[in-house]
């Protein structure tokens, strides 16, 4: 699974929410100034999120966005899925539905795949943003295990 900017974006201005929340609607200006996102793109992903009910917004002076609910109760998994759609590992059918198991092998890889994309929500739905905000602030540690040893080789 390969995160996209939508779904990196969305997630990191989220977490800005989530590390400044007092309860006070945050422009979307402010936002992007402060996670360094180009602003008309952070507009759409916000009314992207909106939609999905993470966050609401208060129009006029001294408007802007707030998290829906607590940051506690908002994982990785619903802000991707907000932006980018299911996550799944690809786009295959459905292992033992309609014709997909009429080429030699292929519900089994079907199988692998469908799994991998249930691993991939499973793991996301794991990190809320709750648990982003601690690690941003030193109060949760990072993996010990070198990012080379959990995602393999890079490919140049």
């Amino acid at each position: 699974m390969k995160v996209s900017t939508r779904g990196d974006y969305a997630s990191r201005a989220l977490l800005s929410l989530a590390l400044h929340d007092a309860g006070e609607p945050t422009s979307v200006a402010e936002l992007a100034r402060r996670t360094a996102l180009p602003q008309p793109y952070l507009e759409q992903i916000l009314l992207a999120l909106k939609g999905a009910g993470l966050v609401r917004s208060k129009r006029g002076a001294g408007g802007g966005y707030v998290l829906s609910r607590a940051a506690g109760e908002i994982d990785l998994a619903q802000i991707v899925s907000a932006v980018d759609g299911p996550i799944v590992a690809g786009d295959f059918v459905e292992p033992h539905h309609g014709d997909a198991c009429n080429h030699e092998g292929q519900c089994a890889l079907l199988e692998v795949w469908a799994e991998l994309g249930a691993h991939m929500r499973e793991h996301l739905r794991s990190y809320t943003l709750a648990d982003m905000v601690d690690r941003a602030r030193g109060l949760k540690a990072f993996s010990e295990t070198p990012l080379e040893e959990i995602a393999g080789p890079r490919r140049g």
